[in-house]
């Protein structure tokens, strides 16, 4: 089945950094949420979900789905009661992380906006993805790429590539928060061993074996 692409680039850039809403009219179920920077999909950080755990983005045959409220409302991980959380939704470079959805609860609340970003209702923050394949929250900016998601229905979704934006200013882009110690994880089917190397880290991709 072939992936429908429903979001593919900014249709507006002159927009003020406030996001201005267009809702989202109906529920969408089961779909996963790519970043257009790199075509790369929102996944929790591990294979346990529980209150807390950061999300990043990795390919999107190993991320997982996520139930989009319409309008404006919660963004849930499927089959699951944990919601996308954007700690206090109002300062740059806070992580984005899951945490027990609470409908209705400021910082999990979003909407769609008009250039396909995902932002706060009534705030001025938007889902960004950082450094290192993670996600923040950051003051919306029209024209940013970091803040463009597409949203993809269908068995494969992911399976088709998006073209990649022009490289953005690295001074507009938050640091994540570096772990003091090297640790590997199961990234569902690729296990992913990060090693923090001066202010930085590196993801490096290790074959999995076969149990």
């Amino acid at each position: 089945m072939l992936t429908t692409l429903l979001a593919l680039i900014p249709l507006s850039l002159l927009s003020l950094a406030t996001a201005s809403p267009t809702p989202i009219q109906r529920r969408y179920t089961g779909v996963k949420i790519q970043s257009y920077r790199d075509g790369y999909c929102l996944v929790p950080y591990g294979p346990h979900q529980y209150n807390g755990v950061q999300v990043k983005t990795t390919q999107c045959q190993y991320a997982p789905r996520w139930d989009i409220n319409p309008g404006s409302g919660s963004i849930v991980l499927s089959g699951t009661n944990y919601a996308l959380d954007a700690g206090t939704g109002t300062e740059n470079g806070e992580i984005v992380k899951i945490w027990e959805s609470y409908p209705g609860l400021f910082q999990q609340t979003w909407y769609l906006t008009d250039d396909y970003r995902i932002a706060i209702t009534g705030g001025n923050q938007c889902l960004d993805e950082g450094d290192n394949y993670g996600t923040q929250t950051w003051e919306c900016y029209p024209g940013n790429n970091n803040q463009v998601w597409n949203i993809l229905q269908g068995d494969d979704a992911g399976a088709t590539p998006v073209p990649l934006p022009e490289p953005v200013d690295p001074t507009e882009i938050s640091i994540l928060p570096i772990p003091t110690d090297a640790e590997t994880y199961d990234d569902w089917g690729a296990t992913t061993t990060v090693t923090p190397v001066s202010t930085t880290y590196t993801e490096v991709p290790v074959t999995p074996t076969t149990v």
